[in-house]
């Protein structure tokens, strides 16, 4: 009897590491909170060399605070910071925290920009120096990068048209004066946080621009000419502003139609960086176009795909669900089709896509997105497979839309929120795939039961650790709510 017991149950453990994860920690009611009006663009989480993550998080009576939770969830350390939290990375092997002195959200960041320096181990402030005066005139649009390893740190700044007033309303992006853009500059930053270089890049002619930055420091920014149907990219060394060089790439636009979705990535070797582009071609069809350049010797290749009809057909009847539960393709509305992901895993170039739109109405705007269609190249742009992960989510703002990555051990690891019934019914869905074959290992809903109603994960912050990783879930945002609360879950692979 004994022996059959024991056999029963590893069975039974054996079928949940197989087909789920297993719950190992949880954080129900933390004693710090998010900020609600934060700008999750650049991230809130960053995994550090011990196996732990760092978080911006809002405490009361100080400005924000950073965080470090290691693997077992346990709080290691917690340093009070002021001003408004823009970033945090990784540099000089400490953590880099940027920070804007104005709070005033609805007049967007302004006034001097901060940074302060954390030793990793402690939290301890290193150094904090005020990096950037921002334009009292007019709204800036800021960006941040950080080297992976920590080598370098820049910072890019978008003077708008748009002047800076007193309002009770939030910045539109979407008015004309927002989007027009008076100067762009690069501001490189030696090890002390000094401003090295100031660049206003000399870009190609063209209507938007997607900007990467290369593993050796360099930077790429391609623009598009719908006009006169050309992509154009350029890489440049961080003390020049004319371009090192050009790369032009035609593409067959539809006259006086606009690109859809445009993103870029650099490579994990020097001067190869990646483009993709979702326009509507000459015959009216929705087209993917995915650009490996390589500014060595100033070539591009391309590959293109055509969503018309049949090839949606045979996307669609190619799918094999590896569990039934999960088998609802949501992938019709092309019209709608935008790029999600791109970015280099091992030797393959992974782009991600899935319609997605806006619905608005007297009661506010929701986001719908559909399932997501990944498509995995080889570094020659010779497409490998197509694979799905099966979605449908909806959200305010498209907050946790995005999906969550890793490559481990030749194996791609995925997590995704999807509606689970109605609108505030939000659960999750994590995904294993052979990334050599493109076949799916499962597909499983994330175990919930002690997560709160309403709660999504932050795609965008998840932390994979060695054997394990850490979900953050966030409550939606509410109007005049300044801080939004959070749980974490901890699960193994």
């Amino acid at each position: 009897m004994t022996t059959r017991i024991m056999l029963l149950l590893t069975a039974l453990f054996s079928y949940t590491l197989t087909f789920g994860q297993t719950q190992v920690g949880i954080i129900k009611d933390p004693e710090w909170k998010l900020i609600a009006s934060y700008d999750s663009k650049f991230g809130n989480t960053l995994n550090l060399s011990d196996n732990s993550m760092a978080m911006i998080v809002s405490i009361p009576k100080v400005d924000f605070a950073i965080t470090n939770i290691d693997h077992n969830l346990s709080q290691k350390w917690l340093t009070p910071l002021n001003g408004y939290p823009l970033a945090i990375g990784k540099f000089k092997n400490n953590i880099l925290v940027i920070a804007a002195s104005d709070r005033a959200f609805l007049k967007s960041f302004s006034g001097a920009y901060k940074a302060y320096l954390l030793e990793e181990k402690t939290g301890k402030i290193l150094s904090e120096k005020v990096i950037y005066e921002g334009n009292k005139d007019f709204i800036e649009e800021p960006d941040f990068f950080f080297a992976q390893d920590g080598s370098y740190f820049r910072m890019s700044v978008r003077l708008t048209s748009m002047k800076r007033k007193v309002t009770v309303f939030a910045v539109s992006k979407s008015d004309k004066s927002y989007r027009s853009t008076q100067g762009f500059s690069i501001i490189n930053y030696d090890a002390n946080l000094n401003q090295r270089e100031i660049v206003e890049p000399r870009m190609p002619a063209g209507d938007i621009w997607t900007l990467s930055n290369g593993t050796d420091g360099s930077l790429f920014i391609a623009t598009v000419d719908n006009k006169g149907g050309t992509i154009s990219a350029a890489t440049y060394i961080s003390s020049n502003t004319d371009p090192l060089k050009v790369v032009t790439i035609p593409f067959d636009v539809r006259k006086g139609k606009e690109v859809r979705s445009i993103m870029s990535t650099s490579g994990r070797k020097p001067f190869i960086n990646y483009l993709a582009v979702v326009y509507e071609n000459t015959e009216k069809d929705v087209t993917l176009l995915t650009s490996r350049i390589d500014f060595k010797d100033g070539t591009s290749k391309v590959a293109k795909e055509i969503f018309d009809k049949k090839h949606i057909k045979e996307l669609e009847k190619s799918f094999i669900p590896v569990n039934k539960k999960f088998d609802d393709l949501q992938f019709s509305k092309i019209e709608f089709l935008g790029i999600k992901h791109i970015d280099e895993y091992g030797d393959k170039l992974l782009v991600g896509v899935s319609p997605s739109f806006v619905q608005s109405s007297k009661y506010g705007s929701v986001t719908f997105d559909g399932s997501l269609l990944m498509n995995i190249y080889d570094q020659n742009l010779k497409r490998q497979y197509h694979q799905f992960l099966p979605r449908t989510y909806m959200s305010l703002d498209g907050e946790g839309s995005k999906i969550a990555y890793s490559l481990k051990d030749n194996k791609l690891r995925m997590v995704a929120n999807m509606r689970s019934g109605s609108f505030s019914s939000v659960s999750s869905l994590y995904g294993e795939m052979d990334f050599t074959t493109g076949k799916m290992f499962k597909t499983t809903k994330v175990p919930d039961k002690d997560i709160k109603g309403g709660f999504y994960v932050n795609t965008e912050s998840v932390t994979w650790l060695d054997n394990s990783f850490i979900l953050p879930y966030f409550d939606k945002q509410r109007v005049f709510r300044t801080t939004i609360d959070v749980q974490m879950q901890l699960l193994n692979y």
